[in-house]
């Protein structure tokens, strides 16, 4: 009778060890004022283990936001905490691209075309990255810890693969809606996904600032080789 209880045991581990990975999977929706047009596509969706669960770490990799035409492109870039980010330039013309968000400030300096700079992204969150030069200039790098995340598509439906048996908390963000509140979303060991996969983001508080050069002061009149 003694050895009943550890046969149940080993019989639940048996059992855990063939849990299933699910998709979740669902649509990222706007609440807008006129004239705001958000971009589905540049809005990041993933998901949090719930209090007392560690997710396995998300691999470092290498990554690449490039300067194009002026612009930083993909505007919307997101990396495993501990990746490396290179900023190739592919304008005729100098950029120096920098960063003041907290726990990732970072600043290249001047460097002309080529294969650019990189730097390594180790503090979660949001980096805000903005060119010294060409105040017009603008990107996000998001650090994230959770390796379960996807970027909406055009229409704002997503879906991330792979994600193990447990309890977590759905959330998403967008430059213009924020980050939203976190959902519970649970998954069976069958794979089976309860919660609300649906995300709705208000944009109608989002106001386009200005922002600093990297000392922290108004940008100065470029002059014509800047440009």
């Amino acid at each position: 009778m003694k050895r009943l209880p550890l046969a149940i045991a080993c019989a639940a581990l048996l059992a855990g060890g063939f849990a299933e990975a699910a998709t979740v999977a669902g649509r990222i929706s706007f609440v807008t004022k006129r004239g705001q047009n958000p971009l589905a596509a540049e809005t990041l969706v993933w998901l949090e283990p719930a209090a007392g669960s560690a997710p396995k770490k998300a691999a470092s990799n290498a990554y690449q936001m490039v300067t194009r035409n002026k612009s930083l492109s993909p505007h919307v870039l997101a990396v495993p905490a501990g990746s490396s980010v290179t900023f190739p330039n592919e304008d005729p013309i100098s950029h120096n691209l920098f960063s003041l968000s907290q726990g990732n400030q970072f600043d290249l300096g001047l460097y002309r075309k080529g294969p650019g700079k990189a730097e390594k992204f180790d503090a979660p969150g949001v980096v805000s990255v903005y060119c010294n030069v060409h105040p017009q200039m603008s990107a996000v790098v998001h650090v994230m810890t959770s390796p379960y995340y996807a970027f909406a598509d055009a229409s704002g439906g997503y879906s991330i693969a792979d994600v193990p048996a447990g309890k977590y908390n759905l959330v998403a963000w967008n430059e213009q809606g924020g980050t939203s509140p976190p959902q519970p979303v649970e998954i069976s060991a069958a794979g089976a996904v309860s919660g609300n996969v649906a995300v709705t983001l208000d944009t109608r508080n989002f106001r386009q600032t200005s922002h600093m050069n990297k000392l922290g002061k108004p940008y100065q009149a470029p002059s014509s080789k800047d440009y």
